[in-house]
């Protein structure tokens, strides 16, 4: 059946438009329903298909009354925005979720900002409300312009953007000094302060208010994966040991990699190159600059789920400097 060029291009348009909104050249990562864990890179031509084994493939593009569709008559991809559905061949297909993992970073979510008269903060000043609202919840940051947020909340994600000290769950940990982000149920909230070159963070589970884990991130995430209940968080690590790997070599390695959970004979970090601008600038106190605390980034995994956290090293370069 031949298309009319005009109703071929307002279909095309349909499609680009319907595609997510990180489409363009970007790696984006779908969970689906039955476990398994895709790789779509979209464009207007292809949807290069990357499975959970590493294989990959390149799906044409197809014709779509509305959303997007791609396949190479064995797989198929349709959809719209940030959600799809996966088939291959005659089976049944499974439904896809965008897992937020585009950047490594955080789920979408509605934002909004509120200016506060005095009488609505609570406080003897003014102030500002910022929201962001995900589909089943809400977090809100009170901010009245000095470091650290004067109040952090778990909210519906129901109602206009204020406060509402009936309902919201206000956290009070000493970690969570502004808003971060949201990966499905999991709320994160990033550090006033950083700490040895690191960021501090906590996450709480937003439908309960539980304090779920909390660490020091060196630079970002490189991941963070949902796939069903489970989070799976990649990234740096900053970990402050008790011992210095230049006063102390054989006996603080043996500490750190006990610690750490790094295998027997994995190599520890010479060290003494951060030590060494602090001894230049005071010769004379060479032996107790050698004695501060190492401070150990390596690369970790940790997942999260109902039945708790777990927290794996792996491959990856382990550097240290001093404590700070």
């Amino acid at each position: 059946m031949h298309v009319p060029i005009l109703a071929g291009l307002a279909l095309a348009m349909t499609a680009v438009l319907s595609l997510p909104r990180e489409s363009r050249a970007a790696d984006i990562k779908y969970a689906c329903d039955d476990g398994t864990s895709l790789t779509v890179t979209f464009s207007e031509k292809a949807a290069e298909l990357t499975l959970p084994d590493g294989e990959k493939f390149s799906l044409p593009q197809q014709p779509a009354a509305s959303g997007f569709w791609y396949s190479n008559s064995r797989y198929e991809l349709r959809g719209k925005g940030e959600e799809l559905r996966f088939a291959i061949g005659r089976m049944a297909p499974v439904t896809c979720r965008n897992a937020g993992e585009v950047t490594g970073q955080f789920d979408r979510a509605t934002r909004a900002e509120v200016e506060l008269a005095e009488k609505d903060t609570g406080f003897d000043t003014k102030g500002k409300l910022t929201c962001l609202r995900y589909p089943n919840f809400a977090l809100k940051e009170l901010d009245l312009g000095e470091k650290g947020a004067a109040g952090l909340f778990i909210a519906s994600s129901e109602g206009p953007c204020q406060l509402n000290p009936a309902l919201d769950r206000r956290i009070e940990d000493e970690r969570a000094g502004y808003l971060w982000g949201a990966v499905g149920p999991y709320a994160f909230f990033r550090g006033a302060d950083g700490w040895n070159g690191g960021l501090p963070f906590v996450v709480y589970d937003a439908r309960t208010g539980a304090r779920l884990m909390e660490d020091v991130l060196a630079g970002e995430f490189s991941a963070l994966a949902l796939v069903g209940e489970e989070l799976t968080l990649r990234y740096r690590r900053i970990f402050a040991a008790e011992c210095s790997l230049i006063a102390a070599p054989e006996s603080c390695s043996a500490t750190l990699r006990r610690e750490l959970g790094l295998e027997a004979d994995r190599p520890m970090p010479d060290c003494r190159a951060a030590y060494q601008p602090a001894i230049a600038a005071d010769p004379d106190a060479a032996k107790t600059i050698e004695a501060w605390p190492s401070v150990i980034e390596y690369p970790v995994e940790r997942s999260l789920s109902n039945d708790g956290t777990s927290a794996v090293a792996i491959e990856g370069e382990i550097t240290c400097r001093p404590a700070m």
